[in-house]
């Protein structure tokens, strides 16, 4: 006889204790079931089974198998295989008859005695299995059904076929669905005999069997487990982890439905526990307990719990490296109790500079203690160090008066809450406690600072819409006798009227900023309370920033550009609310820059921004577009100056051009004639006029609106084509009267007109008489 398969729990050897035997309540274990032929020679047969239903109230303690031969489909009698009972579900049959069929029956033995045999198997001839692929894992058995899961466990083959079996594929289908229907649980060989089996519809039945796979394929199926439905049995419980106050883990187990025979068996991976030194059972009525001696990673695993002679009660619980590590984490709290925390020692400075340390637990006890330590010394409630706990929130407290120089170094608080213990640690050394104390200065010195009149926000600038240039800032504790005063450069700027604080906000508008505004700005408020003061530095680069803001509001309020036809060509233009010589003008045509030159210029008059086109031809027409960069970035306008806007502006352009040339080349008096001669009769009248032209004009002389003709009394010329003259060699009294110079060419018409006033000179003796009796 050769021994092969699993071993039938023996009481004897060390592992985990089980229940204690009552006799009265024993009996004989019912037949095994499901003989099947696990491999095949030509001279023997290895069987394998499954264990009875239900064991009798004791372990079972062997098995006895019997065959016979079947000769012409006749059976013979039954002869013993062998005399001891056996303690594995699979068994070598030696000294068989080459091709000669067989039947076997098996009988299970417990303390009670032997009992029933099995239903005779299925024929089984004896001959030499040659095939490459594994035969069928054997002993598959089923446990934790519930309601969407079940546990599958089984065998290896003992015929492996030419190589070692490299896995398992689980299959299940319906119990009342045809072999076609058959599904493989896992898409993937699992190296492990065993597998828990998800998502099964509650209620329903199912049977499953499994395949071994090596290089060569996949091997016949094993016998099917027997019906299963998918349901939790009332009053299931599950395997729960623990961990006591002292950090011993363990797992725990409880049934309820246990019989007087009935037994907690525990395994892990769903075999025997073999190292029993790592794990300790303890069972007491309808409870067990596994506690694990020493966790540690030769622990991981499934745990599993079977209650022997009930229906199937049983219960699992995996342990993976992240939960041994949650379950190392919490014995070791349990083992070591913290006062735990809610955040950590830290240090903050409060409004008149002083230093609060604090740090706060999730909860303390009434008789919780607490200690401050600095540099290894306790520190204790004195004039520099104010402690306080406040058990009912957890938050712990210590405020110091001022930081000095010898407060460098480390400190502790110490929390011992009965059993538990923590401390929290915040080292100030270095820079750290350097720049804390600094810190805590610049406070104190604020505090004091706002005692009196004091900026909440310091002096800033913005830049208005208008492109002016507003100084601000924000006071406040202030009062009537509260002065305010602007410096730029260390010289007070002058105002007519006392500023009103009106919503804490003072301002110093500065209307078309540019170079000569540069400078340190500072206000100062003052009263009998204090003083304080803010400075802003508008030099270099604070000054270049605040310069390219300007430009760039300035940018922003440009026009759109427009066309305009003048008498030399076409002008394009825009406006901007301010201009400043820092913000650069650029023009493009077709998205290339244009250069200055005698024909296309461009300028600034005032706030117009402008581009002259002289002479503008076909080739001018296209997108031009005006850049105004600020220092940063450019702001675009642009206007389309083709088709009908091009058309309409050359036209206009024309027309003014000739306008410009007939205005230029009229025919014109441009000087020499008085508005009044007063002349004595007798006299001889000279005048001569400049006359302009182009062609030169036509001159004619009028009196009274009437031409005259010249002759020895009047004598008109016109020489060189721009002086005329007029002479009357003896004037008479009727010589009086309205003239008028006519030019004339193309172009034009202009007249100039005179009065010519002719005296006796008796009349000009009485005048000189009357003016002198006036005198008088």
């Amino acid at each position: 006889m050769h021994k092969i398969g699993s071993k039938v729990p023996d009481e004897n050897e060390k592992g985990p204790k089980v229940q204690d035997v009552h006799m009265e309540n024993l009996a004989a274990p019912t037949p095994p079931c499901n003989i099947t032929v696990l491999e095949s020679v030509h001279d023997s047969m290895v069987l394998g089974w499954k264990q009875p239903r239900f064991h009798g109230g004791s372990d079972i303690t062997g098995y006895f198998v019997d065959y016979r031969e079947i000769i012409n489909n006749k059976p013979g009698k039954w002869n013993e295989a062998h005399i001891k009972a056996i303690s594995e579900r699979a068994y070598r049959i030696n000294d068989l008859k080459e091709n000669m069929i067989y039947q076997f029956q098996v009988r299970a033995a417990n303390m009670a005695g032997v009992g029933l045999p099995s239903s005779p198997s299925d024929k089984f001839k004896c001959e030499e299995w040659t095939i490459a692929v594994p035969g069928p894992p054997h002993d598959l058995m089923h446990t934790e059904v519930r309601k969407n899961s079940v546990v599958l466990t089984w065998k290896a083959p003992v015929y492996t076929g030419r190589n070692e079996v490299t896995g398992y594929y689980a299959d299940i289908r319906e119990t009342d669905a045809n072999e076609e229907q058959w599904s493989s649980i896992n898409e993937k060989a699992t190296s492990k005999r065993f597998i828990k089996v998800q998502g099964l519809k509650e209620g329903v039945s199912y049977v499953f069997r499994v395949r071994a796979v090596n290089m060569a394929g996949v091997g016949k199926p094993s016998d099917l487990t027997e019906p299963i439905t998918a349901e939790t049995s009332p009053g299931t419980k599950e395997m729960v982890v623990d961990v006591d106050d002292d950090g011993v883990i363990s797992l725990i187990f409880e049934c309820t439905d246990m019989a007087g025979g009935s037994k907690f068996i525990w395994s892990k991976n769903y075999e025997e526990l073999i190292d029993s030194s790592r794990v300790t059972v303890e069972t007491k009525g309808g409870k067990t307990r596994l506690i694990f001696n020493d966790p540690g990673k030769d622990d991981l695993g499934v745990y599993s719990c079977a209650v022997t002679d009930t229906d199937g009660v049983s219960s699992s619980y995996a342990i993976d490296e992240a939960e041994l590590l949650r379950l190392l984490e919490l014995s070791h709290e349990h083992k070591f109790p913290v006062v735990p925390l809610k955040s950590e020692l830290a240090v903050e400075l409060l409004d008149k500079g002083q230093v609060r340390f604090w740090l706060e637990a999730e909860h303390l006890s009434p008789n919780a203690q607490c200690k401050f330590v600095f540099n290894d010394k306790e520190i204790k409630n004195d004039d520099k160090y104010k402690i306080k706990v406040d058990h009912k929130t957890g938050l712990v407290e210590m405020i110091m008066e001022k930081l000095e120089d010898i407060d460098e170094g480390t400190f502790t608080v110490q929390l011992q809450d009965g059993k538990a213990s923590n401390q929290s640690t915040l080292v100030l050394i270095g820079d750290v406690f350097k720049n804390l104390q600094k810190e805590a200065e610049f406070q104190r010195g604020e505090w004091l600072r706002k005692q009196g009149p004091h900026f909440v926000e310091y002096l800033e600038w913005e830049v208005t819409s208008e492109c002016n240039v507003l100084l601000k800032c924000k006071v406040a504790n202030i009062k009537k006798e509260t002065s305010i005063i602007w410096y730029k450069d260390d010289r007070e700027i002058m105002f007519d009227e006392k500023h009103d604080f009106k919503d804490g906000v003072c301002t110093l508008l500065v209307q078309q900023f540019s170079k000569k505004d540069a400078g340190v700005y500072e206000i100062v408020l003052k009263d009998d309370r204090g003083r304080d003061s803010s400075v802003l530095r508008l030099l270099e680069k604070a000054f270049s920033d605040l310069i390219t803001e300007v430009c760039r509001m300035a940018a922003l309020t440009a026009t759109e550009v427009k066309v305009q036809s003048t008498e030399h060509g076409i002008r394009l233009y825009s406006f901007v609310s301010y201009y400043l010589e820092d913000l650069k003008i650029i023009w493009h045509h077709n998205d290339t820059k244009l250069a200055s030159t005698d024909r296309v210029k461009s300028g600034v008059t005032g706030e117009q921004i402008w581009l002259q086109i002289n002479e503008p031809t076909q080739k001018d027409q296209g997108k031009y577009t005006l850049e105004l960069f600020d220092g940063k970035e450019g702001h675009k306008k642009s206007v389309e100056l083709s088709g009908t806007v091009f058309d309409e502006a050359f036209a206009e352009f024309q027309r003014l051009k000739q306008a410009a040339i007939a205005e230029k080349n009229r025919a014109r008096v441009t000087g020499g004639l008085p508005d009044v001669v007063t002349i004595q009769e007798r006299k001889s009248l000279n005048l001569t006029c400049n006359v302009w032209g182009d062609p030169v004009p036509a001159v004619s002389w009028l009196k009274n609106e009437k031409e005259l003709i010249g002759d020895d009394h009047l004598i008109l010329k016109f020489e060189s084509g721009k002086f005329a003259s007029f002479t009357v060699t003896d004037v008479r009294t009727t010589d009086s009267g309205k003239y008028s110079i006519l030019v004339k060419n193309k172009y034009g018409t202009e007249t100039g007109d005179f009065t010519v006033s002719v005296f006796l000179p008796e009349e000009e003796e009485q005048v000189e008489k009357e003016k002198a009796t006036k005198k008088k």
